[in-house]
């Protein structure tokens, strides 16, 4: 009795899951015939392709460098005698800014002009005895062919003659080489006087006076800041988009409420194979002074600006894992997906370059729900009649 017993609890137990099941499974049944049935008309948000204005614009990044730089070296050796500018001070091209000791130069210069002018005493008269010995060996050649003179004075003379030429060929040689290195003294003299070769801003400084220099050795280094050079690295898909000329806009942190302005002055043709960049100079005018060499800068290239169709930014799609962008076009109260190819964006609007046509309306909201073909309810958008900066107006 005990055994029949438990078996019709068990039996009674599996009838009432039983009927549990059924009631849940017909309840979602009713659940998804409702669902599909309000599936099938799904409500969207709708706006115009319009005509919207685009300034088509690039961000870089790069470091300011100053347009010339010159590390200051003396050209001969010598020992310090003056320094008559620091680091911070302003120089002019030209401008003479160390001196070293001129004793020895003077005296190189000294010695210079007393041996050209004993080389050019020497010229003359070696010319005159050249010019001598020349008459005596044509007359030599005339006496010989009439037999007058025997051929050993005429050898003698032709010697003479030889040797006549060489010396006035040396005196002259020996004059250039003293008027030589007269110029050679005279120039090192001028060289112990150290000359900025740029106007500029001393940057740094390394020589004190009684300092023993020599040729090569960086003294100071003078950078010209007028204005700066900016190199920045840029993808190979922006090298058709840019051109010399076009016109930068440049921020720094140093100075975040100003912004300069310069132009594009050389674009590099050439693209790195590694970055798959390719570089661009940009030249800065710097009136004020505040910008300096080393800075970190940000920088805005901008295009003309150009009107173009453009669809809102909430109507476009993306495939995932791809570049691909598609809309739903509403057509007689149906949403058919279209894929768009995209240009230029802004904070609102994207730049439609093909597959639409402005008189079409493109859902901006709803669009997770729908498949191509999906029969679609146009809701009201506040401000509807509210206009774009472009002039478009948002359709309902």
């Amino acid at each position: 009795m005990k055994r029949r017993g438990v078996y019709i609890s068990i039996a009674i137990a599996a009838a009432a899951i039983a009927l549990l099941v059924v009631h849940v499974s017909k309840k979602q049944w009713y659940k998804d015939v409702d669902v599909d049935t309000v599936d099938k008309v799904i409500p969207v948000t709708i706006a115009a392709v319009v005509s919207h204005e685009f300034a088509d614009e690039i961000s870089a990044v790069g470091t300011l460098k100053a347009r010339e730089m010159s590390p200051l070296s003396p050209k001969v050796a010598g020992t310090v005698s003056r320094v008559l500018v620091d680091i911070g001070g302003r120089v002019n091209a030209g401008d003479v800014i160390i001196k070293l000791d001129r004793t020895n130069y003077d005296l190189g210069v000294k010695q210079a002009r007393a041996a050209l002018a004993a080389a050019q005493a020497a010229v003359p008269q070696a010319e005159a005895q050249f010019e001598h010995a020349r008459k005596e060996h044509r007359r030599a050649i005339e006496l010989l062919q009439e037999k007058v003179i025997p051929q050993s004075r005429f050898d003698a003379s032709e010697a003479a003659f030889k040797s006549a030429r060489e010396a006035a060929s040396f005196a002259r040689a020996q004059r250039d080489q003293a008027r030589a290195a007269l110029e050679t003294a005279m120039e090192h003299l001028k060289d112990a006087d150290i000359r900025s070769p740029i106007g500029g801003t001393v940057v740094e400084r390394n020589v004190e006076i009684g300092q023993a220099v020599a040729p090569g050795s960086r003294l100071l280094r003078i950078v010209d800041q007028t204005s700066l050079n900016l190199d920045v690295d840029l993808p190979e898909a922006d090298i058709g988009r840019l051109a010399i000329g076009t016109v930068a806009l440049i921020t720094t942190d140093a100075f975040p409420e100003h912004e300069y302005s310069g132009k594009v002055t050389v674009v590099n043709p050439m693209v790195d194979r590694k970055t798959r960049t390719f570089r661009m100079r940009i030249e800065v005018p710097n009136p004020s002074g505040k910008l300096v060499d080393g800075m970190y800068a940000r920088v805005k290239l901008s295009e003309e600006k150009k009107s173009s169709l453009a669809v809102p930014r909430d109507a476009l799609q993306r495939l995932p894992g791809s570049g691909t962008y598609y809309v739903f076009v509403v057509e007689e109260n149906k949403a058919h997906k279209r894929t768009v190819k995209i240009g230029a964006m802004d904070d609102q609007y994207a730049e439609v370059m093909d597959g639409l046509v402005e008189s079409n309306k493109v859902v901006t909201s709803g669009a997770g729900r729908l498949q191509s073909g999906m029969e679609v309810s146009v809701q009201d958008i506040p401000n509807k009649n509210e206009k774009d900066n472009s002039g478009g107006q948002i359709l309902k």
